[in-house]
């Protein structure tokens, strides 16, 4: 059996693997920081129709139900986030879309598969509007 010989790694290697895990570490601490104060937009879909969009910030406290065939889902919006509280299993069996907790940054959604709902929120401000998009969108 033929031996493997050591990986060398050379001055450009380790200046690539340095530079994508600069770039990685950077954007997941941009992730983390706080969703911009000021309004934001829940956008409510069922079944790929639009329900509505909802205004939001962080003095809003609201709970609203969405009615599907098989039961209800209450939807909470609170100090600028947005969450799905947990509905029975008979009408989301796995509980998906309330374990994921509150989403607050302009283009974090919350799906709930076997109802077709989608909550997406988007920023508020125009400019956020347009940043919220998929880059490949653009």
């Amino acid at each position: 059996m033929k031996e493997v010989a050591p990986v060398k790694w050379k001055k450009g290697d380790l200046l690539v693997v340095a530079g994508i895990l600069l770039v990685a570490f950077g954007l997941m601490a941009f992730r983390s920081l706080p969703a911009s104060s000021g309004n934001r937009l829940l956008r409510v879909e069922l079944e790929g129709v639009l329900l509505e969009e909802i205004l939001f910030n962080e003095a809003d406290f609201e709970q609203f139900p969405i009615e599907f065939p098989a039961g209800t889902a209450t939807v909470e919006i609170a100090g600028g986030r947005v969450r799905v509280l947990p509905m029975p299993k008979e009408v989301c069996p796995l509980g998906i879309c309330s374990s994921i907790g509150w989403v607050e940054q302009a283009g974090d959604a919350i799906v709930c598969l076997p109802n077709r709902l989608v909550l997406t929120v988007l920023g508020g401000e125009v400019n956020e509007l347009w940043d919220s998009l998929d880059g490949v969108t653009r």
